[in-house]
C-alpha cells in the first residue's frame, strides 16, 4: 500500500471515529462551560493496521473522581462501525503500535506492582495484555523493528543509590532544571524479553526512526532532555545494533522527523 493511500485511509478513519464518538445533542442546547470543555474526549496517536483495514488510537477522558485524565486504547474499522475499547486499566495506556504482521498491538502502561510504565503486548484476536519489559525506568516512544522480532523504546537513566536514599529521607531539594536524567534508546526481544542498550553517553535521544530494511536508525540527539536544548539537537545515523554512529548535522537549528531513503543512502528531515 502506498504512503499517500495510507495517509488518506488514516484521515478518513480518524474522521469516522470522531463522528462515532460524538454524543447525541441534547434537546435544549446551552452554552458550554469549563466542565463541559474539560469533559470533551481527546483522540490522539492514530495508527493504521498493516492491511489498512483498521486503526488503533488513544482516547483520553476526564476522571473526576481521581482528578485526572485517563487514556485508553481503542480500535475501529476504516470502513465504519462503532469503535471498540481495547484496554481498561486504571493507569494511562499510550503509544499503541501494530506489529508488522498485524497480530499484536504493543503499548505502554503501568500495571500491578510496576513502579514505571512498561511495554505490553496485546493479541489482536483476544486475550490479556502481557508485560514484555521490566525496565528500571519508564519506557516510552516504542516502535517495532520491521521484521517484528523486537521493539525499540526510549527510557531515562535510573536514579543513583545516593539519589534514592535522598528521596527516602525527603532530602530532595534541587536547583530548577538540574535534576534531569539523560534518555537513551533500548531494544527488547519479543520472544525472550531480553533488553539491549543501543545508545549511551552524556546526551539524550529525543526521537528516532528505523529504516525500512531494519539495518539503520536515524536518531535525534540533544545535550539534555530539556526543552531549552531543542535548538542544539542534531541528526545522527547508526547501525541497528547501536554501532557506527555518524553525525549528519551540526548547527543551532532544531531538526525533526528524520528518516532514511529506501536505499539507506540519504537522510530526510525537517528543520
Amino acid at each position: 500500500m502506498s504512503r499517500s493511500r495510507r495517509i488518506r485511509l488514516l484521515f478518513a478513519a480518524v474522521v469516522a471515529v470522531q463522528l462515532a464518538l460524538i454524543p447525541t445533542r441534547a434537546q435544549s442546547p446551552r452554552p458550554m462551560g469549563i466542565v463541559d470543555l474539560l469533559s470533551v474526549p481527546r483522540l490522539a496517536d492514530p495508527r493504521l493496521s498493516p492491511d489498512g483495514r483498521e486503526v488503533v488510537f488513544t482516547k483520553s477522558d476526564a476522571d473526576w473522581k481521581s482528578g485526572k485524565r485517563i487514556t485508553h486504547i481503542w480500535r475501529a474499522r476504516v470502513d465504519g462501525g462503532a469503535p471498540v475499547q481495547l484496554t481498561y486499566g486504571t493507569e494511562n495506556e499510550n503509544t499503541p503500535r501494530w506489529s508488522p504482521d498485524g497480530r499484536t498491538i504493543a503499548f505502554t502502561t503501568k500495571r500491578g506492582d510496576n513502579e514505571f510504565a512498561q511495554v505490553y503486548l496485546l493479541p489482536v484476536d483476544g486475550g490479556e495484555a502481557k508485560a514484555l519489559t521490566s525496565h528500571g525506568t519508564a519506557a516510552s516512544e516504542i516502535e517495532w523493528t520491521p521484521d517484528g522480532s523486537a521493539l525499540l523504546f526510549t527510557a531515562p537513566e535510573p536514579k543513583t543509590s545516593e539519589e534514592k536514599e535522598r528521596d527516602k529521607a525527603k532530602d530532595d531539594v534541587y536547583s530548577f532544571d538540574e535534576n534531569y536524567k539523560q534518555t537513551h534508546l533500548w531494544k527488547v526481544d519479543v520472544k525472550t524479553g531480553s533488553e539491549t542498550r543501543l545508545t549511551s553517553g552524556d546526551f539524550s535521544v529525543t526521537s528516532y526512526t528505523v529504516s525500512d530494511d531494519g539495518r539503520k536508525i536515524v536518531v535525534h540527539r540533544q545535550p539534555t532532555p530539556l526543552l531549552g536544548s531543542r535548538a542544539d539537537s542534531e541528526v545522527w545515523v547508526m547501525n541497528a545494533d547501536g554501532s557506527g554512529g555518524i553525525q549528519v548535522t551540526k548547527n543551532t537549528v532544531q531538526e525533526t522527523n528524520g528518516s532514511l531513503s529506501p536505499d539507506d543512502a540519504q537522510v530526510l528531515f525537517l528543520a
